[in-house]
Formats: structure tokens, C-alpha cells, sequence
């Protein structure tokens, strides 16, 4: 086992973190978008399912110019690391989606179900957001600026996502859970707010 002595081989790991994580992301997803009632979500889910899949070719670039790959994370992996699920699969986001499934297989509503979907997107939108900022500024501060760039816009994506889904809640699925019937024409689009997700 190798010591990760600097900031690059760290970047290095968070960017197979990234790939994993946009990989297990993508898997997830169809599911959500067949459990979705409200139109404005699910069409929110699925246009934010092509948003990840370009997400995934922006990370394998910067994977390309960083040079790193699962060696980047299980070189670094003591014997401990590996007994406990460690390895090129990000564990994080690997519970927020588990966590996100158990709740949608509960007996739910469809209005409390696409309320209960727009919560769960919502944590994976806010761990990508601590992870790709975090991955960002290591970059930065390492002068690699194209690298920033790159996860900068996935970032900023990322943001514009959890914008729309607090919209699409606030003004639509939530009043609808709220009351138990579905609130259409609250404001929020299918067209306009949700195609950015």
C-alpha cells in the first residue's frame, strides 16, 4: 500500500469518486423516473438524465488529463479500506440512492412518492455539489485550469438542478402531497423551469 503524500493524487481519487458516483447515479435513475407521477418531474428526472450521462464523458476527459483510474483510489486502500466495501465505488452516494429507494418502496401516495423523489435528488444533487466543489478548488489551487473548468460547469449544473427541484416542489409537488391531490399550473412549467435539470 502506497502513502498519498500530495493534493493531486487526492484529486485524482476524488475524480474516480466522481465517475463511480455519476456511474451509480445514471443506474438509478430510470426508476425514479417510472416511479414519478407529476409531468413536470418526470420530465425534470429524465432531461436530468442526459445532463448525468454528459456529466459521466466530462469526467472521463478530466480522468484522461489527470491520468487517474481505480489504481488512483486502491492504491491508496489499506487492508481495513477493503474489508470495509472501500475500493472504486463511491460509498456515499451509493447510501443516499439505497436510502432514496427504500423510501420509494414504502406505501406511499403518488402525490407523497414524487415529493419523497424530488427529497432524494435533492441529497444527491447536494453531496455532487460538496464533491465537485471540493474537486474544483483542488484543482485550482493545483493551477490545473482547464481540470477547474471542466468541473466547474458539471458544478454549476449541478446547482441549476437543485434550483429546479426546490421550484418544482415549493410550487407544485409539495402542495400537492400537502393535500393530498395533485397542484398543476402553480407557476412552474414543463417547458420553461424544469428543461435545465
Amino acid at each position: 500500500m502506497d502513502k498519498m503524500n500530495d493534493l493531486k493524487a487526492l484529486l485524482r481519487h476524488d475524480v474516480q469518486m466522481l465517475l463511480s458516483m455519476e456511474e451509480q447515479i445514471i443506474e438509478a435513475m430510470p426508476a425514479m423516473v417510472a416511479a414519478a407521477e407529476n409531468p413536470s418531474l418526470k420530465q425534470a428526472l429524465e432531461q436530468h438524465l442526459k445532463v448525468t450521462e454528459n456529466q459521466r464523458t466530462r469526467i472521463n476527459q478530466v480522468r484522461e488529463m489527470l491520468g487517474a483510474d481505480e489504481e488512483s483510489v486502491t492504491n491508496y486502500s489499506g487492508i481495513l479500506s477493503n474489508l470495509f466495501g472501500g475500493g472504486a465505488k463511491c460509498q456515499g452516494i451509493e447510501g443516499i440512492i439505497d436510502e432514496g429507494q427504500k423510501v420509494m418502496a414504502e406505501n406511499l401516495s403518488s402525490e407523497v412518492r414524487d415529493a419523497a423523489i424530488i427529497g432524494g435528488n435533492q441529497k444527491i444533487e447536494h453531496y455532487e455539489i460538496a464533491c465537485y466543489g471540493t474537486a474544483r478548488t483542488f484543482a485550482q489551487q493545483l493551477g490545473l485550469t482547464q481540470v477547474a473548468s471542466l468541473l466547474q460547469q458539471t458544478l454549476d449544473e449541478e446547482y441549476r438542478a437543485d434550483e429546479i427541484l426546490t421550484t418544482l416542489a415549493v410550487n407544485q409537488v409539495n402542495l400537492g402531497a400537502q393535500t393530498g391531490g395533485s397542484v398543476s399550473g402553480s407557476g412552474v412549467g414543463t417547458s420553461t423551469n424544469s428543461s435545465i435539470l
